[in-house]
């Protein structure tokens, strides 16, 4: 009876262990505008993809933006459409991206793996 509970007890521990590394299966690969509309009352840093008939709006984590300055340079500029190819993956997280004068709206947030810009 107690090597039952002691190989339950191992199996549930070995099931609630969670793997932070990325599986392939998740992570996402597209054409994207890595765009700044602050200065024209749009909304501050973001992604936007299109998929089908609508404009998706992802944040990228902070861990990304060594991605993003490796291959735009430094970030700078208030206003700007760069389009870009990207691979990525979700965090399940939301971030607050700035939007007009003193609002703020929340985009779903990503881990940029790898970026380059179109031209």
């Amino acid at each position: 009876m107690k090597i039952l509970i002691v190989v339950f007890g191992l199996l549930a521990w070995i099931g609630c262990h969670e793997d932070p590394e990325i599986v392939k299966s998740d992570v996402y690969e597209t054409e994207a505008v890595w765009t700044n509309m602050i200065a024209s009352d749009g909304c501050a840093w973001h992604f936007s993809v299109v998929q089908g008939d609508s404009l998706i709006n992802f944040a990228a984590s902070d861990g990304s933006q060594k991605v993003i300055e490796k291959a735009l340079g430094k970030v700078e500029s208030a206003y700007s459409f760069t389009k870009v190819h990207i691979k990525y993956s979700a965090t399940g997280r939301k971030k607050d991206v700035q939007c007009g004068w003193g609002v703020t709206t929340q985009y779903n947030e990503i881990d940029v793996l790898e970026m380059r810009k179109i031209e």
